[in-house]
């Protein structure tokens, strides 16, 4: 009896010590007293409060073209500069491509129509424009040929020997916008009244006229 008294006092006191601490640490304080009481060797050691380990999230890839990645922990992330972009591809430009019209007779008639390099020699044109309008006024008005096609005016330069302009066809174009001596359209060209008139008039230049 004297034994159960002494421990109901023991647990009073030892509720009245409890009412004081945190409620956090009550069930240890409590379990340490009682061992007190009893006797027992307070050997074992304090059980520790585990640290709240936080998971790292999944890291999102930086976003390039629309692409997502998600990293998972231990991966990183290259810095935006460091990734190669692939430059946009141009469209290529196709070389232009003319072939001598070997059916195509230059070398006149021996009489009234003079070959295409006696004409030449004759009028003398200095550059791609002037050279352009004389190869298509022989083919249309003394060689008869019609419709007159980039390839008769490309062995027109082969025959008299001179080098075509690189940008061929554009020549035209620049032939017809600049000096109206010609009408060009898809690959077929003619003559206008004001080429007529240059081509009959005009040349050769003044400074070689005799």
């Amino acid at each position: 009896m004297e034994r159960h008294a002494s421990l109901k006092s023991e647990l009073d006191s030892i509720a009245k010590i409890l009412e004081k601490l945190p409620e956090a640490v009550r069930p240890q304080a409590f379990d340490l007293l009682v061992r007190s009481f009893l006797g027992q060797e307070l050997t074992a050691a304090q059980p520790s409060i585990p640290e709240k380990v936080t998971t790292p999230k999944p890291k999102k890839a930086s976003r390039r073209n629309g692409a997502k990645k998600l990293l998972t922990p231990g991966e990183t992330v290259e810095a935006e500069s460091a990734i190669a972009l692939k430059p946009a591809s141009r469209p290529k430009v196709g070389k232009e491509s003319y072939s001598i019209d070997g059916k195509l007779n230059l070398r006149g008639n021996g009489g009234s129509i003079p070959s295409f390099k006696e004409f030449h020699g004759e009028k003398l044109p200095r550059n791609a424009q002037e050279f352009n309008t004389v190869a298509v006024y022989y083919l249309e008005k003394l060689a008869g040929v019609n419709p007159v096609s980039l390839n008769h005016v490309y062995t027109c330069y082969t025959e008299a020997r001179k080098k075509p302009p690189l940008a061929f066809r554009q020549s035209f174009t620049d032939t017809k916008n600049k000096t109206a001596y010609i009408e060009f359209s898809v690959n077929e060209v003619s003559m206008t009244h004001r080429g007529q008139i240059f081509v009959e008039h005009d040349l050769p230049p003044g400074e070689v006229k005799k």
